[in-house]
């Protein structure tokens, strides 16, 4: 019986979208990149996620999120940013694992285009190690099957929105909602 991993890096590779060859009309402003780390267990398959440190100035301050951050001179592509982030807050090393493939890129809906984020999916069962305190809070993994799909009110944010709640305390929403619904979709067609 063929893994569920292996299906998601056939699914990416048949998607093989153009949205992160570099072919992008305008350039944004910032280019960041994230590691969407997956790994198959017992529960099935899961997910690895952070909290994101509480810091005044960060519009992201205290949300779930993947780990990655900015691209810096010297990162020659979204993996190398994701890889070099993904060291610095987690202290994991995805070049470890085992590179699946790379979803869309997309961007946070107030970012007005001035932010697009790139996905790099990574196959590896890592603990994670030192955490950055100055920007994780917590690291852990989430089996997929516990997340519950249902709207939730975010504070300062009027209204409803789409989100992944985990153990009825985390709660993923917004662009990392949108990341994770990408690969749902993805491997679910």
């Amino acid at each position: 019986m063929e893994s569920r991993l292996k299906k998601i890096a056939a699914a990416l590779e048949a998607a093989g979208a153009a949205s992160h060859t570099g072919e992008e009309a305008a350039a944004p402003a910032t280019r960041a990149a994230v590691a969407l780390l997956l790994r198959e267990r017992e529960r099935g398959l899961e997910v690895f996620v952070i909290k994101r440190a509480e810091k005044a100035g960060d519009p992201w301050s205290g949300h779930m999120a993947l780990p990655g951050g900015r691209e810096e001179p010297g990162d020659e592509s979204a993996y190398d940013t994701a890889r070099r982030e993904t060291l610095e807050e987690v202290s994991i090393d995805i070049a470890e694992g085992r590179l699946l493939g790379q979803l869309d890129d997309m961007g946070p809906r107030r970012s007005g285009g001035q932010l697009v984020v790139s996905t790099v999916v990574v196959a590896l069962d890592a603990r994670p190690g030192l955490l950055d305190a100055r920007e994780v809070e917590e690291a852990f993994w989430v089996p997929i099957e516990e997340l519950v799909d249902a709207p939730v009110e975010i504070p300062d944010f009027p209204g409803e929105w789409p989100a992944y709640t985990y153990r009825d305390r985390y709660v993923i929403w917004g662009l990392t909602h949108r990341i994770l619904g990408q690969l749902w979709t993805l491997i679910l067609n």
